[in-house]
């Protein structure tokens, strides 16, 4: 820093105000960046959150990164995080509780600023963290805010448009057991069918059966005369009622003009990506923007205020692709 402050020709105590993020003039500001590239200065980061009690990295935990949602949401969650100058973090937990509580522990040693969790697994209340936390999806706590999209009403909407669109003998598939959001999900879709006395029914993969396999013998069994038995297919995720699709394909069925599949989560592998799956879609930037919103509020505040705790139920949509109507 004092090889920085010769070279630039400012102070010691300038270099530290402009390192720190504190407001510096634009002339003094750039000679610091020149001197900064012409000898190849890295602030060490540890050491000024040592000194300064504060860091600016923030740890994102998702069950895995290898699905669209989790992508698009990872992405939008950086981008928010760098508008209000954080840094983030990605752990991927792989659906498993001690690779969470790892995670956990890991930012209370590295002193993150804060942690958001996608966590599906059942870590609540095993460990415990002072750096402020907000969930997505599911609650960790009740000390936890939690940021959601309406997956009940998600449900709805896929029955309500498989119906409008002449469904009716609807099914709904899923892994099993099906349990958080996908539950909510699935409730939402058989009350609609329930509430219009439109035929509903459920079919699960067994935890240890193979999902191809499954759907495979599922349709084969439910073909008679070329027809499948079900003409309104809706699954708790896109990835389920993609691989759903290639089946009935498989095997004669046309989609969407004998069987119509709607999905949900509705995410793109790129921002121009055409639809193919019909989808519920959830709001990925926004869940990322309020997720920051609330983080940064908890960081910023001393004592948590009513507000902060709030369950957000953020609203979907209906995507319409090629497998329906």
């Amino acid at each position: 820093m004092n090889d920085v402050a010769k070279s630039a020709g400012v102070s010691r105590g300038t270099v530290s105000n402009y390192v720190n993020g504190k407001k510096v003039n634009l002339v003094t500001q750039q000679k610091i960046e020149n001197a900064i590239r012409k000898l190849n200065y890295i602030p060490n980061a540890a050491a000024r959150s040592l000194r300064t009690k504060k860091s600016d990295f923030v740890v994102f935990i998702v069950p895995n990164v290898n699905s669209p949602f989790f992508s698009e949401l990872s992405y939008h969650m950086q981008q928010e995080l760098a508008k209000n100058h954080y840094k983030m973090i990605l752990c991927n937990s792989n659906n498993s509780p001690e690779q969470e509580i790892e995670y956990i522990q890991m930012a209370n040693m590295q002193k993150v600023s804060g942690l958001i969790t996608m966590s599906y697994a059942e870590v609540s209340n095993l460990v415990q963290t002072n750096a402020p936390i907000v969930s997505i999806e599911k609650q960790v706590s009740e000390n936890v805010p939690l940021i959601t999209s309406d997956n009940y009403q998600g449900g709805r909407l896929a029955a309500e448009n498989l119906i409008k669109r002449g469904a009716k003998n609807l099914l709904f598939i899923a892994k099993y057991p099906v349990i958080n959001v996908s539950a909510v999900r699935e409730r939402g879709f058989v009350d609609y069918c329930n509430e219009k006395n439109i035929n509903v029914s459920r079919f699960l993969v067994k935890k240890d059966e193979s999902l191809m396999s499954s759907f495979d013998n599922f349709i084969i069994s439910n073909i008679q005369k070329k027809n499948f038995t079900y003409d309104g297919i809706f699954s708790d995720t896109d990835e389920n009622a993609s691989d759903f699709c290639r089946m009935l394909v498989k095997n004669g069925i046309q989609v969407p003009q004998q069987v119509q599949i709607i999905g949900f989560d509705g995410a793109k592998i790129y921002p121009n990506q055409h639809v193919f799956i019909s989808s519920i879609r959830q709001p990925t930037e926004l869940i990322a923007k309020i997720s920051v919103q609330r983080l940064v509020h908890s960081i910023n505040s001393d004592t948590q205020d009513e507000h902060t705790n709030n369950k957000i139920v953020l609203p979907v949509s209906f995507v319409n692709g090629m497998t329906t109507r």
